[in-house]
């Protein structure tokens, strides 16, 4: 399959900031949630991050194959670099270039590995060079490791995101390092895969308000939501602490729409994520 069809399957992890304060007009006003509803620093991270997985394994795929296969779209206006004995590769989109679909790719990504992705133990470092998606500078390392028992099982993986880091074209950043398990749930039909994601992460959001965030149920993308634009899990329950403050958001019961409810003592808003990481 194509990798543009792929993208963004395990995006956005929805970040929400939330500040609460009681009135002191009423001891029975209800909270004043006050939602800053920062969905943005948290899924732009994840849907670049997943870009930049995805992009790396067309790169490996491409080498694998010595070029015997037609480029994928996202490598077609890159200088790919494949040091065999000391298993390098390196995709380099220069100064600047627009691929199919006109996003447009700056700088080097940079991958070392072992085996084959789906080999039990196969590993995959990928660092980031001056690298940028549209005007989105993205930083970081990030290593995949399969760490499934055997060729049977559903994959699993554990993804470990080091030191990353968004910064936006209005010069505001976004950062994260994580901690995640992500396992491969495959369908007779491709489209009806489903990943599922368990673990951690913690940052600070475009504001510089740091975060930690915990899965309590685990997160459930459905790859044929991306139809729909629907890059976001569809069910699933993480928490979000933030100092004195815990907000718990619930994705749903896995309808495909980027709905989310946040509740914080005892309040329920609805939000609708942009996972781009737009602002108005």
């Amino acid at each position: 399959m194509n990798i543009m069809k792929k993208l963004l399957f395990i995006p956005a992890l929805i970040f929400v900031i939330i500040f609460s304060s009681c009135s002191d007009d009423s001891e029975t006003a209800p909270v004043d949630l006050v939602a800053e509803l920062d969905a943005d620093s948290e899924a732009a991270l994840e849907a670049n991050y997943e870009d930049v997985d995805l992009i790396a394994e067309a790169g490996l795929a491409f080498a694998d194959e010595s070029g015997r296969v037609e480029r994928d779209t996202v490598l077609e206006c890159a200088e790919i670099t494949h040091d065999k004995e000391n298993k390098t590769l390196t995709i380099d989109y220069g100064d600047g270039c627009e691929i199919r679909g006109g996003r447009v790719l700056k700088g080097k990504i940079i991958i070392e590995y072992n085996e084959r992705k789906l080999v039990p133990g196969a590993f995959r470092i990928i660092t980031l060079e001056d690298f940028f998606i549209d005007e989105v500078q993205v930083e970081g390392t990030r290593t995949l490791t399969n760490i499934s028992e055997s060729l049977d099982d559903n994959l699993t993986f554990n993804i470990v995101l080091e030191d990353g880091k968004l910064t936006f074209e209005d010069g505001s950043t976004a950062t994260r390092d994580a901690d995640h398990t992500k396992t491969w749930i495959r369908a007779n039909n491709p489209l009806n895969d489903e990943f599922h994601v368990e673990g951690g992460a913690s940052g600070s959001n475009r504001e510089d308000i740091r975060y930690e965030v915990e899965i309590l149920e685990k997160l459930v993308f459905k790859r044929s939501c991306r139809a729909s634009r629907v890059f976001i899990p569809v069910s699933g329950i993480k928490q979000i602490t933030f100092g004195d403050n815990v907000a718990v958001i619930n994705f749903g019961d896995g309808d495909c729409d980027n709905e989310v409810t946040i509740t914080i003592n005892g309040e329920t808003t609805t939000h609708t994520v942009e996972p781009r990481g737009k602002r108005n």
